[in-house]
């Protein structure tokens, strides 16, 4: 009776997003976001309105990151995210939003200029972007069609850059006619791209795409007309669902971000994939449910929990692990109801982290930065696969890839055994190695010399607690480690 039920329900979600128009597609996050935030009386700046005491990107910083990391700051989360950026594990900063009007002008984010932000991103070789957004189709396609209105949208992004000495600028226009998303975006796009290349040299013009195709998108030349497309791997499930389930599943059903990734996008994926930086959500959803079971009837939509709440929530109720979809979630009862949450852990969101490595894609990113809070868990996970870094046994850690990649363990979590593959390009003296959270060595898995190749290692942690464990994988005098799971 339970699998029925699974199966029924699974079957109402897979008709629904087969049902969906290309009008009536669900409503990205950053739209929803926007929406709510747009009747706020826009705050003044801080600082000099003219940015003048804006500082150019240093180039003579160097970047320490092995792949791009992009994170939008939405202009609401500005105030607060000031004192929580690490500026040493991000490559962009995306200033969100930059409001385009159907004339071609540009509004500003609240308290523009944020001086302080992009000088200190600045000077640690940070790039900071303007984000160009618009949501509404009538607007857009007045936009990318009127001649007048696109020189001067062309001339007020140059204008923007330019005053406030940014790094480029990323285009975040939804929702538009399905006949405007093929041969006439790519074509804007192209123009966009020439023109900021040609006058403003080294600045970076990208899009932010979707995560599926609903119609109309030809997206091997969209990013053919543009530097990059973030893809926005998130808004999987939401308001509309009529059961839980992941925001942003690596696995299950028919749309996922294993499907973005391998069919989606999958032209750009096999030629292109320097072309592509995959975000991930930095929020879950939250309903009022009928049970506390997983896939459970929705009764009621509540909110989007950042996820700084959402885990302090999990850690309260406990935390779930929905192997369907490789994501966790929770439940709990109050005032006689159920309510459920799910969201993305440093955890889940490695496993995606994992699927953009193996496509060598050109990095990762987020929406959104600010929601984390205070937490450090996600940040973290970004220090531990895209740090260069010199660690305390002389060991330089996180070879480059060209030489060595050791993968994420599968299953993970897992119970008991799981599988470590790792590929060399080099021959060398190998040692790979299970350690707890203190250091401590608990097993050595392989010490011996090997010759360049793919090799799988069988790990079972039968005897071990449940709990997080790290395995390191040294190559000569380089090292790199990543987390696991064992479940319980």
């Amino acid at each position: 009776m339970m699998l029925d039920k699974f199966l029924i329900a699974q079957f109402m979600l897979i008709a629904f997003f087969s049902s969906l128009s290309a009008q009536d597609e669900p409503v990205s996050i950053h739209q929803q976001q926007w929406q709510e935030h747009r009747h706020i009386a826009k705050a003044p700046s801080l600082f000099d309105a003219s940015g003048a005491d804006i500082r150019p990107l240093s180039l003579s910083k160097t970047q320490t990151l092995t792949r791009t990391v992009f994170g939008y700051l939405p202009d609401w989360e500005y105030y607060d995210a000031r004192s929580t950026l690490k500026y040493d594990l991000l490559s962009h900063i995306a200033a969100f939003d930059f409001n385009v009007s159907a004339s071609g002008s540009i509004g500003n984010p609240s308290y523009w200029p944020w001086t302080d932000v992009i000088n200190a991103a600045h000077d640690k070789g940070v790039r900071v972007i303007m984000t160009a957004v618009n949501f509404d189709k009538d607007e857009i396609h007045t936009i990318l069609t009127d001649t007048t209105v696109k020189n001067a949208f062309f001339r007020n992004v140059k204008s923007k850059i330019a005053n406030f000495k940014l790094d480029g600028v990323n285009i975040d226009f939804e929702g538009l006619y399905t006949a405007d998303r093929g041969s006439l975006l790519n074509d804007f796009m192209s123009e966009l791209t020439d023109y900021v290349h040609t006058n403003l040299p080294g600045a970076e013009v990208s899009f932010a795409g979707p995560a599926v195709n609903w119609g109309g998108w030809d997206l091997a030349g969209l990013a053919a007309s543009c530097d990059y497309i973030f893809i926005m791997g998130y808004a999987f499930a939401g308001s509309w669902n009529s059961q839980t389930g992941a925001n942003a599943p690596l696995t299950g059903g028919s749309y996922n971000i294993s499907n973005t990734v391998n069919v989606q996008y999958a032209p750009v994926t096999k030629n292109h994939p320097e072309k592509l930086i995959l975000g991930v959500p930095y929020y879950g959803n939250r309903w009022k449910t009928q049970t506390g079971s997983a896939y459970s009837t929705i009764i009621e939509y509540i909110n989007h929990p950042r996820f700084s709440s959402a885990m302090s929530e999990a850690l309260n109720y406990g935390l779930r692990w929905d192997a369907k979809s490789q994501t966790p979630w929770y439940a709990y009862s109050k005032s006689g109801a159920w309510y459920q949450v799910w969201f993305d852990t440093d955890s889940s969101l490695g496993l995606k982290y994992d699927l953009a490595e193996s496509k060598n894609y050109r990095g990762v990113g987020m929406w959104a930065l600010g929601y984390d809070g205070a937490r450090q868990e996600l940040w973290d996970e970004l220090r531990r696969r895209y740090v260069l870094d010199i660690i305390a046994d002389g060991y330089s850690a996180d070879l480059p890839p060209e030489n060595f990649i050791l993968f994420q363990n599968y299953p993970n979590p897992f119970n008991p055994a799981t599988a470590i593959r790792y590929q060399l390009s080099v021959a060398g003296n190998v040692e790979l190695a299970v350690y707890n959270l203190l250091g401590q060595k608990l097993t050595t898995l392989v010490n011996e010399g090997q010759t360049a190749g793919t090799y799988h290692v069988l790990f079972d942690g039968k005897g071990l607690a449940g709990g997080v464990y790290l395995y390191k994988l040294k190559v000569n005098r380089q090292v790199q480690s990543r987390k696991m799971i064992l479940m319980r």
